[in-house]
């Protein structure tokens, strides 16, 4: 035990990943061939008409209403949580309570360094650049979908749609499961020895394979192999650029694990804001991928030349403002050490 300690102490991000995977893949395998990933989907198709929703307030509604769908649902929140179970595997194995405590200061809207004014800044910001790439997401998917295969019905003048954007931000699954383990562990452990960048990319190039195994769909062949090829791409590219974006805001909140909870479940889209596909096959899903992909592309493109690569720790201040949540590893090396 005292060496596998060690290794984590020199390896945590590498621990942190091959445990998360490790987790995640007997997950997936129960949902699949227990039968319940179909009674699930059977369930969601009756009470929603097969429209997919990821918040737990849904997940919620639908438990109630179709119990037969509980183990699915179930096993589809155990999922994305592996990567917090991995983060806080490490953490307190490694570095003991101390590690976990600076994991859980992480669940603040901004450090103390950066102040409510600025932080409140930033979370503006934020919000109005999330919302704003959904927004032409749908423009784009608007433009370029097969006609009958996309739709948007949402109506942003409704009184409900507070309660959504609410929802939407701290009420996401794969968001409130999983963003203590990308943002809030691996992205400052990393930020640690290398660039922020540097950081951000690696971690948007894990976020994206951890990500194949809920992809049975596509790994099986659904698509065709050049079909499944092209979407896995698209995929880890978009979650390659996405975790800059997402790094910038994370940083410059100071190491807020909340606004990281917020900016994934806005790109996850509870709400609404994209639009949804009603068609099926391959084209519907390619269009709605790079779709979704170029606004965010516009954005990293347009950070790294706003922050020389920085991505919100180009201050001193600033790093030692995120770097607070960061266990520390031995006298001498920088945050839990190697990745």
């Amino acid at each position: 035990m005292r060496r596998i300690r060690e290794s984590m102490r020199r390896r945590p991000v590498a621990w942190f990943f091959a445990i998360a995977m490790a987790a995640e893949i007997p997950v997936i395998a129960v949902l699949l061939l227990s039968g319940a990933l179909a009674r699930l989907q059977a369930a969601i198709e009756t009470h929603w008409g097969g429209v997919q929703r990821t918040d737990f307030v849904s997940a919620f509604r639908l438990a109630v209403e179709a119990p037969q769908a509980v183990p699915g649902i179930a096993l589809s929140i155990l999922q994305p949580l592996t990567p917090d179970i991995a983060a806080f595997a490490v953490a307190g194995l490694a570095f003991g309570l101390v590690g976990i405590k600076k994991l859980l200061r992480g669940y603040r809207f901004w450090s103390g360094g950066v102040g409510r004014r600025r932080g409140l800044k930033v979370w503006g910001v934020m919000a109005l650049t999330f919302v704003g790439m959904s927004l032409a997401t749908a423009a784009l998917d608007a433009l370029f979908m097969p006609e009958g295969t996309w739709e948007w019905d949402l109506d942003v003048f409704s009184w409900g749609f507070p309660a959504a954007l609410f929802v939407a931000l701290f009420l996401d699954v794969g968001a409130v499961t999983e963003e203590t383990g990308w943002r809030g562990f691996a992205q400052p452990v990393l930020q640690g020895r290398m660039t922020p960048l540097a950081a951000a990319l690696v971690v948007g190039l894990l976020w994206g394979v951890w990500h194949f195994p809920a992809r049975p769909d596509v790994l099986l062949g659904e698509y065709g192999l050049g079909g499944g090829v092209a979407l896995l791409s698209i995929l880890v590219l978009r979650f390659v650029v996405l975790s800059v974006v997402m790094a910038y805001f994370y940083n410059r909140a100071g190491g807020s694990t909340l606004i990281a909870i917020a900016m994934h479940g806005l790109h996850n889209d509870a709400v609404g804001l994209m639009g949804r596909i009603t068609g099926e096959g391959l084209a519907p899903y390619v269009i709605s991928e790079l779709a979704l992909l170029a606004p965010i592309a516009v954005v990293f493109l347009w950070l790294l030349v706003f922050t020389r690569g920085r991505l919100g720790l180009g201050k001193t201040s600033e790093r030692l403002a995120t770097e607070e949540v960061t266990p520390s590893a031995a006298p001498g090396a920088s945050s839990l050490g190697p990745a």
